[in-house]
């Protein structure tokens, strides 16, 4: 059965664990014995020398060692004092026990024989052996210690012997080892628990994620991102995991995708072919098809080779030229220039030239028919392809009746002109002419309605005063024609002054004020403060701003509300017509609103023109302020030439003409703070002063 990565790990490390650990114990518990042994010789050594001492002492006193007692009892001492020690004897130096602690030890195995223990220079020398006995069946053995009893001499009379159990050592290790097994336990189960986390956590887990992608991937899921590992090894062979997962994901997209381009190739290539096997039979129909639209054509259409040759041509070419195509097709492009007789014939040569190039090329011209009679022809001249020739496509139209009409329309155009200045001239004339009888007129109608008026019958002077009512009003329309004439000639002159715009909308409105009470319309004023003041002409401004206010009492109904408003605006002007060199400037706005029967979009615009009154003719009324009524149409056109004039614009907004909705109208008045600053406006600054 195959192991996995993660337990031949775990099974090694537990295996290198449980041997370290195994043998540093097993040396340690043989060292720990080997101290026990040595600190236990070491304490029989020093009873032996002790026991030595006083049975030298008692020799010293001239005893003989076989007399002495109390050495048994002494032995006995040493042996209750000691637990550790098993035994104490004395014996002969032929080994024969003399005195002993237990009379079990008189028959102690203890021969001359003895290894001698190194010691130190002075210290007395010690004799070490092992020594087994059999006490109730039960074998014993023994570490034996043994110094010499001296004589007074100086010579070896006897050997005393201090030794312990084997069993002793053995029972004060059980305790260590057992101490030194469960320390080994401990230190196995922590190490190798310790092992396995850190494998889990450290190599096979970063394994398993690593192992798991590349399965996934392999498996055909190249979308799979393998997160980040906490080692640097791994981590690095999942980015390089990730980065190959991409490559084969792109290679994978760039494959189908050359499939599918294949797959669409071998479509196309199929498609191709029925196309090709269709055109095939479609280009006779094609070229079948282009001369009969050739021949049909509504125009003469001529064709020129390469070399400057006649190719083809039209039946319409041939009723446009009065020559058969058998007499064109062939000749060299020069004969049938000289055959038409086109002039310059160099420009023509070079006009069919650049049309070989690619260039289109429409240029009028005249010729000649056959039969006689000349005709001007418009040529367009471009570039067809025949194979690998190309081929120049001369299409003739006939735009003899156009040029009559054109002729016909710029002389209307001049006439027109002629006859508008003539307007204007009359208009001047007429007005000079009829103010000089209309101020007789009016002189004599006021001296007779006041000088005169007790010696005039009452009927007569009633006549005289509707006389002067009409001369009044035929002296105000003289007035707008002659500022009108003077507007149009650029002859009319500003009186330039500071003047606050606020009040000049304040004193006109004043002005206006009893017509506002007649009608019973309410005006509204929101007027900027702030404004500063502009230079222009008051006089004209009254004028301007009475014309329009005037205009929305006449469009407004009874109870009907007006609003005058006044602003600064910045504004960007410069030069007519260009873009650039274009700056802000400051204008003022005045706005002029009401809630009458409003102007239609497509009058909007034709409002300001002279004599120009929105709707039917029957509707003029001689009432200067009466609802609907309608004068001469010179007061907007006379308000848009002031404004001209002031450097400022002129517009009106109205959703549509109602009148019985009422959507209202608002002009729109633009002026610049100094006159001359709109555009356009430059002829009228020799005009100020």
């Amino acid at each position: 059965m195959k192991m996995t990565l993660e337990k031949r790990i775990l099974l090694f490390s537990f295996l290198i664990l449980f041997l370290t650990i195994f043998i540093s114990s097993g040396m340690d518990i043989m060292a720990l014995r080997k101290d026990q042994v040595s600190a236990l010789n070491l304490r029989s050594k020093g009873l032996a020398v002790a026991l030595k001492s006083n049975i030298e002492k008692v020799l010293n006193l001239g005893l003989e060692l076989k007399d002495m007692t109390g050495v048994s009892e002494k032995c006995r001492e040493i042996i209750e004092g000691n637990p550790d020690i098993a035994y104490c004897v004395v014996t002969d130096l032929g080994g024969r026990v003399l005195f002993a602690s237990d009379p079990r030890f008189n028959a102690m195995p203890l021969q001359p024989q003895q290894q001698k223990e190194e010691s130190r220079p002075g210290d007395e020398p010690v004799y070490k052996r092992r020594v087994s006995m059999v006490f109730d069946g039960t074998h014993n053995s023994y570490y034996d210690n043994a110094v010499m009893v001296m004589s007074p001499y100086g010579k070896p009379i006897a050997q005393a012997h201090v030794g312990f159990s084997e069993q002793v050592v053995f029972d004060k290790m059980r305790g260590m080892v057992l101490k030194t097994l469960l320390l080994l336990a401990f230190s196995l189960i922590t190490s190798f628990t310790l092992i396995m986390l850190f494998m889990r956590r450290y190599v096979t887990q970063p394994i398993s994620v690593l192992l798991k992608g590349v399965k996934q991937i392999s498996e055909g899921a190249f979308d799979t991102h393998i997160g980040e590992v906490q080692v640097d090894e791994f981590n690095e062979l999942a980015r390089n995991v990730n980065i190959m997962s991409q490559f084969l994901k792109n290679r994978d997209a760039e494959i189908k995708k050359n499939y599918q381009d294949m797959e669409r190739t071998f479509e196309e290539l199929q498609a191709s072919y029925r196309k090709l096997e269709t055109l095939s039979t479609d280009l006779e129909r094609s070229e079948e098809l282009y001369k009969s639209l050739m021949e049909d054509a509504s125009d003469a259409i001529v064709v020129i080779g390469a070399d400057d040759s006649i190719r083809m041509v039209n039946k319409m070419a041939e009723e446009f030229f009065g020559y058969e195509a058998k007499e064109l097709v062939g000749l060299p492009l020069t004969k049938m220039l000289l055959l038409l007789n086109i002039s310059n014939i160099p420009k023509v040569h070079r006009i069919f030239r650049e049309a070989s190039e690619g260039a289109h090329i429409a240029e009028e011209m005249q010729l000649s028919r056959k039969e006689g009679g000349a005709m001007v022809a418009m040529l367009h001249a471009s570039s067809i392809k025949s194979g690998s020739e190309t081929l120049v496509q001369a299409i003739f139209r006939d735009v003899t009746r156009e040029r009559e009409i054109i002729l016909n329309l710029e002389k209307s155009s001049a006439d027109l002109a002629r006859l508008n200045r003539m307007k204007d001239s009359f208009l001047g004339l007429a007005s000079h002419e009829l103010k000089t009888p209309l101020t007789v007129i009016m002189g004599y109608s006021e001296l007779i309605t006041t000088d005169l008026a007790d010696k005039v019958d009452k009927t007569v002077l009633e006549m005289v005063v509707n006389i002067a009512n009409a001369a009044s009003r035929l002296d105000n329309i003289i007035k707008d024609m002659v500022d009108v004439s003077m507007i149009d000639e650029k002859r009319l002159q500003l009186k330039v002054e500071d003047i606050q715009l606020n009040r000049l909308i304040e004193a006109s409105v004043n002005e206006l004020r009893f017509f506002f009470s007649m009608r019973k319309q309410e005006v509204e004023l929101h007027l900027d403060e702030s404004l500063p003041s502009i230079r222009g002409d008051a006089l004209r401004l009254m004028q301007l701003l009475s014309n329009i206010l005037g205009n929305a009492i006449k469009f407004t109904p009874d109870g009907g509300r007006i609003t005058v408003s006044s602003s600064a605006k910045y504004l960007l002007r410069g030069p007519a017509g260009s873009a650039e060199g274009r700056e802000h400037h400051l204008f003022l706005e005045i706005t002029v609103t009401d809630t009458g029967i409003g102007i239609d979009r497509e009058d909007q615009l034709r409002v300001f023109d002279k004599f120009y009154e929105v709707g039917n003719i029957q509707e003029h009324s001689s009432g200067k302020v009466a609802f609907k009524a309608k004068g001469a149409g010179l007061g907007l056109s006379i308000a848009k030439g002031i404004v001209d004039m002031h450097g400022g614009e002129i517009w009106v907004e109205s959703t549509g003409y109602n009148p019985e909705r009422f959507p209202g109208s608002t002009f729109h008045i633009l002026l610049p703070l100094a006159p001359g600053l709109g555009e356009g406006n430059t002829d009228y600054s020799r005009l100020l002063r």
